[in-house]
């Protein structure tokens, strides 16, 4: 049953993702694209900071022994916030967040095969297949309504 709460926990993480993205591309109406990804991440970091510093465990001074991938993280949070920002005004929300969607579901299938990033192998079957499959099917569907 402990799954479920985490799957329960990424649902609500989506949700979270899908007013994101309307709010950065209303943001960046008023202060550009660039500029609302860069107060979106700044937001971020703030709230970071405070809770890193009230419930966080870990130490952050290990920071500089890990490898330059594990620094990736950041980098490519700020294209994907960057990306939805520029094509939400042009696709939509929905487009948006399904295409993004299938493109993670995409390389997530690749990762869980092969155990990349020390992750256990979780092997691809034709029903996560046919999942992430079906998903492109969405973002067509979606997308040829306009």
């Amino acid at each position: 049953m402990q799954n479920w709460l985490y799957i329960g926990l990424m649902v609500l993480a989506g949700v979270m993702i899908g007013f994101q993205s309307p709010i950065n591309t209303a943001l960046s109406k008023k202060v550009g694209i660039m500029e609302s990804s860069f107060i979106s991440f700044t937001v971020g970091v703030l709230t970071l900071a405070v809770v890193a510093t009230i419930w966080g465990k870990g130490n952050i001074k290990e920071v500089i022994h890990v490898p330059w991938w594990q620094w990736l993280g950041g980098f490519l949070g700020a294209i994907y916030v960057t990306s939805i920002i520029v094509a939400v005004p042009q696709v939509g929300v929905t487009t948006v967040m399904v295409a993004a969607l299938a493109g993670q579901l995409t390389i997530a299938l690749l990762i869980d095969q092969f155990g990349w990033f020390g992750l256990a192998p979780r092997p691809i079957d034709w029903q996560r297949v046919l999942g992430v499959f079906l998903l492109f099917v969405a973002t067509w569907l979606i997308y040829s309504k306009r």
